[in-house]
């Protein structure tokens, strides 16, 4: 299955974060306080070929975890489940289709921006605009080379396949969809629009990143990959604020078992004020960033 990160920007602007082969650069923090090892990794979902070999550090912290913990549990999920889900959640029950989704003024903006990138909207057209942009994502990042088949999830997901390690989800892909498809009709067009908006500046984007990175500046990546959300209070509150909770609960969780945990989640998600790691020291469960 297409690879799908339910936080847009994070796709978008992380996907160059690992191409620059920094080690001491990982995103990567531990928990401390516990009798077992649990480390937090910020993923890449979309990489290239030329990316890799990846950092020596991301390769460590996965031999020494018993069991690798992502978003989705990738290797579980069958294609059959992804239509059923998109079929449920990606298309209006009522039949309208993108264009009667959205407004006109707005559909008028949306269709010359993905015109000017080379991206037809007609294939879209059965699906409601969250998951319309959610699919340019997609198309923009393969448009420069990146693919979600070398990203550090699915990487990994086939490592831990050959290598017999268990892997676990924290959440559903329904539930990940579903944080999209309750964005109320005026939040999901400005997350379509402002998503070609992006599209088409992201490899000047990209290229700030990662410098920024490479020079561990992590008030320039915030700045960065932040970006824009602050106008998109329905997306932030519903795609990173309530996910991070409900998965601080599961992690909290993990703290009371004795197998040591990788957990992998996109690297938007570990980063700013309302990162998992700042809800888990607010809730008592000390972190450090790892070099």
């Amino acid at each position: 299955m297409a690879r799908l990160s339910t936080l847009l920007r994070t796709a978008c602007l992380c996907t160059a974060v690992i191409a620059c082969n920094v080690a001491s650069a990982v995103p990567l923090w531990e928990i401390e306080g516990t009798s077992n090892r649990i480390r937090l990794l910020g993923s890449v979902h979309f990489l290239r070929a030329e990316d890799y070999p990846l950092p020596p550090a991301i390769y460590d912290a996965y031999r020494e975890a018993d069991i690798i913990v992502m978003e989705l549990a990738l290797d579980k999920i069958l294609p059959t489940d992804v239509l059923r889900v998109q079929q449920q959640l990606a298309v209006d029950p009522d039949g309208r289709g993108l264009s009667e989704l959205v407004n006109a003024g707005t559909f008028r903006k949306v269709r010359s921006l993905a015109a000017a990138i080379d991206i037809d909207l007609n294939p879209l057209q059965p699906f409601e605009p969250w998951f319309a942009a959610l699919q340019i994502t997609q198309l923009r990042l393969q448009q420069l080379g990146f693919n979600g088949s070398y990203g550090i999830d699915a990487m990994l997901t086939r490592k831990a396949g050959t290598d017999g390690k268990p892997l676990l989800g924290l959440e559903t892909l329904g539930e990940q969809f579903l944080a999209l498809d309750t964005l109320s009709a005026a939040a999901q067009q400005q997350f379509l629009l402002q998503t070609l908006e992006d599209a088409s500046s992201i490899s000047n984007d990209l290229e700030n990143i990662v410098q920024a990175w490479r020079q561990g500046d992590i008030a320039i990546l915030n700045n960065l990959l932040l970006k824009g959300l602050d106008e998109q209070a329905e997306v932030y509150e519903q795609i990173l604020i309530q996910r991070n909770r409900r998965w601080v609960q599961t992690i909290i969780d993990f703290t009371n078992n004795s197998q040591d945990y990788l957990i992998i989640v996109g690297a938007l998600h570990l980063i700013g004020e309302d990162s998992v790691p700042n809800m888990l020291d607010d809730a008592g469960i000390r972190t450090r960033r790892i070099n």
